[in-house]
């Protein structure tokens, strides 16, 4: 026969119960403790199911962050800024360098495109001159020198 919730030995368990999952028992009272469990199954379901729900609560107690690392923080660079072991972001170090770097790199931009122009113009002027001779020759018929190297060397 079961022993009822009002056993002494009942009221023991639940009595001690954070206790005893905290391992602040005495070496009796831990013994007794345990003695009971072995011997009523329904305080040793109650400490199992008090496991339980304290190991979820301790894994929930895990994942939650810090409410106080924010505010610690910002106290630890606010002291290292006092102390000056941190560089201060001046204005030239946030604007004017990006700026300044910007500026280079539209001005190489700005002069490749230009050069580039001016190369395609000589290009283009040679390229016209080159057919303008050679328009020049075919309305003259005068033929290549290659042209006359060959029909030398084919004649004889």
């Amino acid at each position: 026969m079961q022993k009822t919730l009002n056993n002494p030995g009942c009221v023991f368990v639940r009595d001690n119960l954070f206790s005893y999952q905290e391992k602040k028992l005495s070496g009796e009272k831990n013994q007794k403790f345990e003695d009971h469990l072995n011997t009523c199954k329904r305080c040793r379901e109650l400490v199992l199911n008090f496991q339980s729900v304290s190991s979820s609560i301790d894994a929930r107690r895990a994942d939650e962050p810090n409410p106080f690392i924010q505010t610690r923080t910002i106290q630890k660079i606010e002291s290292e800024l006092e102390r000056g072991n941190m560089p201060h972001f001046t204005f030239s170090k946030r604007i004017l360098q990006p700026l300044m770097l910007s500026t280079i790199i539209l001005t190489a931009v700005v002069i490749g495109l230009a050069l580039g122009k001016q190369v395609d113009s000589e290009f283009s002027s040679n390229l016209s001159r080159q057919n303008g001779i050679q328009v020049m020759k075919s309305d003259l018929y005068i033929t290549d020198f290659t042209d006359e190297d060959n029909a030398f060397f084919d004649n004889h």
